[in-house]
């Protein structure tokens, strides 16, 4: 007589493997998205926010704020230096083709591009000069001028700043706050300096606006300048 035989189906140990695998998956996406809100809640405690900024019709003044430093950029006297360099540049005039003329053409064309040449190599190698920077241009397509430091302790500490006949007052007290606000270019390790420095202007009658930068972000400024609302 045979014996029967007894097949066990693997289905549900399958299934059942397949359910443990879903689980652990589940449980470790789960513990991802904790840890991840943990370090999101840890973080938003030290992130700076600007405030809205509102348009206005007043000029702007820029200082950078850095080392714990307030410096002055002086834009107007960067600006002005800019501008008459540009003005001083020899004028390039591009020929046009005359029918019957082709050699005096090709002699006008040469000319404009040894013009052009000479106008870009002078572009390149100028530089404007503030007390506390030196401006170089970047970027021809965008005539992007950057602010580069000079290598000199510039600017006044938070200590300096306390004292009523320093630079920063001086300054303040040459500009005009119905006409005129303040933009501070903030780094990460000067943001109680850039307190002090708004309080003061405040207190001097100034619409404030500033911009937080990281420490490796250049200062450059577009041709159309840079724009820091008032806050």
């Amino acid at each position: 007589m045979r014996r029967k035989r007894y097949f066990v189906s693997q289905r549900p140990q399958q299934n059942l493997d397949s359910f443990l695998d879903i689980l652990t998956n589940t449980v470790g996406v789960l513990m991802f998205i904790s840890l991840f809100i943990t370090l999101v809640a840890v973080q938003s405690s030290t992130i700076v926010r600007t405030p809205l900024a509102k348009e206005t019709d007043k000029k702007v003044n820029f200082f950078e704020i850095t080392g714990s430093r307030v410096i002055y950029l002086d834009t107007k006297s960067a600006n002005k230096q800019i501008k008459d360099f540009l003005g001083n540049l020899p004028e390039c005039t591009k020929p046009s083709y005359v029918s019957g003329f082709i050699d005096s053409y090709l002699d006008e064309l040469k000319n404009y591009q040894i013009c052009v040449r000479n106008q870009l190599q002078e572009l390149k190698e100028f530089r404007a000069e503030t007390k506390n920077y030196e401006i170089e241009l970047v970027d021809l397509e965008s005539i992007s001028w950057q602010y580069n430091p000079k290598p000199v302790n510039s600017g006044e500490s938070g200590t300096e700043l306390t004292q009523t006949n320093s630079e920063y007052r001086k300054i303040l007290s040459q500009l005009e706050p119905d006409k005129e606000y303040l933009a501070f270019l903030v780094r990460p390790d000067s943001f109680a300096t850039f307190r002090q420095a708004r309080e003061i202007a405040w207190k001097a009658g100034f619409d404030v606006g500033w911009e937080p930068q990281t420490p490796e972000t250049p200062i450059i400024f577009g041709s159309g300048g840079r724009t820091v609302g008032v806050q």
